[in-house]
C-alpha cells in the first residue's frame, strides 16, 4: 500500500526584532501599549505584523525597512 506523506510547511523562525522585543525589559509592554494590545499577544509573534510596523519602528528607533524588509523596501 502506497501512503503519501503530507508535506509540512517549514515553520517560520522568530525574527531577530521580535527576539529583541521579548528579551528587552519593558519593551514588550511599551510596544503593546502603543499598539493597543496585551503584552501576551506579542509572545505569539514570529515577525512584527505589518499593521504594527510603524508603531514598533517609532518605539525602537528603527526604520520600517529594518523591521520588515520583506514588505518595506527602500526605493
Amino acid at each position: 500500500m502506497n501512503v503519501m506523506m503530507a508535506k509540512r510547511a517549514t515553520p517560520i523562525e522568530t525574527d531577530k526584532i521580535v527576539i529583541k522585543i521579548l528579551s528587552t525589559w519593558g519593551l514588550r509592554s511599551k510596544i503593546a501599549d502603543a499598539c493597543g494590545i496585551r503584552p501576551q499577544n506579542i509572545n505569539q509573534w514570529k515577525r512584527v505584523p505589518a499593521h504594527w510596523v510603524h508603531n514598533v519602528s517609532e518605539i525602537m528607533n528603527l526604520t520600517p525597512e529594518q523591521i520588515r524588509p520583506d514588505i518595506f523596501r527602500k526605493k
